[in-house]
């Protein structure tokens, strides 16, 4: 089953584009750009009018006068979506069928015997029970929608005859690829009393004589509100709600294969299933052993699961917060308040249903629409697409730049080329970003982690827009459960559209779950970066609010000519070379690791154990000794490719001579080596000692910021 991007179109919320054909071709256009692969139309809303020629369904200009009676906007849609190439849905409004605050006389939900009747208390504190539509107001518990919309009962079998039939019409006549179903429930927990209802729920359940409502559930008060008390009968009241239901949908499957078996049936629902009792729909697959309503029969419950009836279920995964991460971190009520969450909790409901759809509703990311990314992020990785909500705030906050489908891959080596041609427009040239060094410091290091390596992928034209290069430590002694971001970058043209916390985000949770810690920016062995390149305010707050710790002080690579160079040349070393000896390494492993252990004990140890190991030149490796060479008390490591570009550091002394000007001493002795063996400009990368280097002329090229994000262990 292939995956799916689309969005719906509310009628009310999209009435501009809708009454325009023309704005409503840009609009679509726009949305087939963003690598949208179809449209979800309402064209029957909670007023119950239809936005197309019926025989059984009034006219939307019926209700509002600005739609012409005359014109079928299903037909004028449908035509442009179609010939944009993307598929036509039709979203129906199954049991809403009229307003209480835009009444009028054609309304569905008027008629006598369908609405809903609704169970409370009074004023008085009272059980009272009386129809939707009534003004007067009851407090009630468990539901979901505030009683403005006026809700059909699902269980009368008169309405959903005309529902069925309406369905079976437009499916006939209109021939979508697809027709979605929403609100197929009851309004919550406060419905359906009706003496229809009552008779139906005694004959299920085989129960006479109740004491109704109460023996359902009994209203109370408490310190937070108002809560349900559930009665004896609370359990198998619910089984028969979601009963109704599941023959309701079961009579659309029916009807679509005997009529239409090619139309795709979809149903849209909340992901919030262990609070979908609350409104009488079992979305959950019949092989879903629930354990999240006791007072139920499991057995019976099972039985009213209806996902196997439908092709597609549209999951609403609607939370700000994007991981479960985020809702335990918030205390929140449970870890299925997010939309990793909300996967979590409808896959294990559906049995991990192949036609599960994450669906946004991108208003509770106005605050942040840069996070828009990272949801549909885990929509498209986890379930079968994602379903936006609503075109209307795409257009009205101008979000079209966070609405480009993008995927995230497996980072390969045969990507090297692309990520050096990304990176020349991100880096500058100072950071010496070449595809051999891509080569050799990413994909080539024993450390590159390729399962948590990832591309960013433009689903439009498969072309790479940013890229994350990961390493994980296999060195437990020094960087126990670390990972490195070796290298990380976004197109220009492309920041600040969410692509960049989207991945980070997305990587940072899959390391942690697979037992990292602690991850570094940059810092790595063998690296591109000593921190977060020339840091500013733009990127500190992007790895702040990543949750990323940031160091206080800034740090530089530092570069200079060395050929040329008086500094260095007038350094007077007579005094230093009465006290000590300079010499290249030779077979003093025991003496240059002991001094190591002592004095810089941990990654310069490990660095120069691996690099004696690797075989490095010995010129390479510089050794301060005391003046009868039987104590090393100084190091520095070098060196210097093809093309002349040397590198110096880590360089250090043993504690007692410090203060002594004897790091001035060495430092002029290697740079020394370093013109012998064939160094023209050096580099010395990761300091804060401006002033000791600046003494030979050395300036700062590149600038740092150490960062780190650390997991509760």
């Amino acid at each position: 089953m292939d995956q799916v991007y689309e969005v719906w179109i509310e009628i009310q919320a999209n009435k501009k584009l809708i009454l325009d054909s023309e704005k409503f071709r840009e609009a679509m256009e726009k949305c087939k750009k963003a690598g949208m692969t179809g449209i979800i139309l309402s064209v029957k809303d909670t007023s119950g009018f239809v936005l197309y020629k019926s025989s059984l369904a009034d006219h939307y200009s019926e209700f509002d006068g600005k739609f012409a009676a005359d014109i079928d906007y299903v037909a004028e849609c449908f035509k442009i979506i179609r010939e944009l190439g993307m598929k036509c849905y039709a979203a129906f409004d199954v049991f809403a069928e009229g307003n209480k605050k835009n009444r009028h006389p054609l309304m569905k939900g008027f008629r006598e015997g369908w609405q809903c009747e609704v169970y409370g208390l009074d004023e008085g504190g009272n059980a009272v029970i009386q129809k939707s539509t009534e003004e007067k107001a009851l407090k009630t518990v468990g539901s979901i929608d505030d009683f403005g919309e006026i809700f059909v009962n699902p269980g009368n079998k008169e309405v959903c005859s005309y529902e069925l039939s309406l369905l079976k019409e437009f499916a006939e006549n209109y021939k979508p690829d697809g027709i979605v179903l929403d609100r197929v429930r009851y309004v919550g927990l406060s419905t359906d009393f009706s003496e229809c209802s009552r008779l139906e729920w005694e004959a299920y359940a085989h129960v006479t004589g109740e004491n109704w409502p109460e023996d359902i559930y009994t209203i109370e008060q408490y310190e937070g509100g108002w809560r349900e008390i559930p009665g004896k009968y609370f359990g198998s009241f619910f089984e028969y709600r979601a009963s109704v239901i599941k023959r309701f949908i079961k009579s659309v499957r029916e009807m679509l294969e005997e009529t239409s078996p090619e139309i795709e049936f979809c149903d849209y629902t909340g992901s919030w299933y262990p609070l979908y009792y609350q409104v009488g729909a079992n979305w959950a697959s019949e092989q879903y052993e629930s354990t999240e309503f006791p007072w139920c029969d499991a057995g019976k419950l099972a039985q009213t699961g209806y996902a196997e009836l439908t092709d597609r279920i549209l999951s609403g995964f609607y939370y700000s917060d994007i991981w479960m991460s985020e809702a335990k971190e918030k205390d929140l009520p449970a870890y299925w308040y997010s939309v990793e969450g909300s996967y979590e909790i409808a896959a294990k409901a559906t049995e991990h249903k192949e036609g599960l759809v994450g669906s946004l509703f991108i208003e509770q990311y106005r605050e942040h629409p840069e996070r828009l990314q990272e949801a549909m992020s885990v929509c498209f990785a986890k379930t079968g697409g994602c379903m936006i909500f609503d075109l209307s705030y795409i257009i009205n906050y101008d979000w079209w730049d966070y609405m480009k489908r993008v995927s995230l891959k497996p980072l390969e080596v045969s990507d090297a080329g692309e990520v050096y041609e990304l990176c020349r427009g991100t880096f500058r040239e100072e950071y010496h970003i070449t595809e051999e060094r891509i080569l050799e410091s990413l994909f080539e290091d024993p450390d590159f982690s390729a399962e948590e390596s990832k591309k960013i992928v433009d689903e439009k034209n498969g072309r790479m827009i940013g890229f994350i290069g990961v390493k994980v430590s296999h060195n437990e002694q020094l960087y126990p459960a670390s990972a490195w971001i070796s290298i990380f970058a976004v197109k220009k043209e492309e920041q600040g559209k969410g692509y960049g916390t989207m991945v980070l985000n997305q990587v940072c949770q899959s390391l942690h779950k697979n037992g990292i810690n602690k991850i570094y920016v940059g810092q790595d062995f063998n690296n591109f970066f000593s921190g977060i390149p020339d840091p500013d305010e733009g990127k500190e707050i992007f790895f702040k609010k990543n949750g990323f710790t940031l160091n206080r002080d800034r740090h530089f690579d530092l570069e200079a000519d060395i050929t040329d160079n008086r500094l260095i040349d007038s350094f007077d070393t007579s005094s230093f070379d009465k006290e000590f000896t300079v010499a290249s390494y030779k077979d003093n492993k025991k003496e240059l690791l002991g001094f190591l252990e002592r004095e810089f004990p941990g990654r310069w140890v490990f660095e120069a154990k691996e690099a004696i190991a690797e075989g490095k030149d010995p010129e390479s490796i510089v050794i301060l000794w005391n003046q009868d060479k039987t104590e090393i008390v100084g190091y520095c490591m070098l060196s210097v490719d093809d093309k002349g570009y040397g590198g110096l550091g880590p360089i250090g002394i043993a504690k007692k001579i410090r203060g002594k000007h004897v790091g001035d001493y060495i430092l002029n002795q290697s740079l020394q080596q370093l013109r012998k063996i064939g160094a023209v400009r050096v580099n010395i990368d990761w300091t804060i000692l401006k002033d000791f280097y600046g003494q030979f002329g050395f300036k700062a090229e590149r600038l740092y910021l150490a960062a780190y994000k650390e997991f509760d262990k």
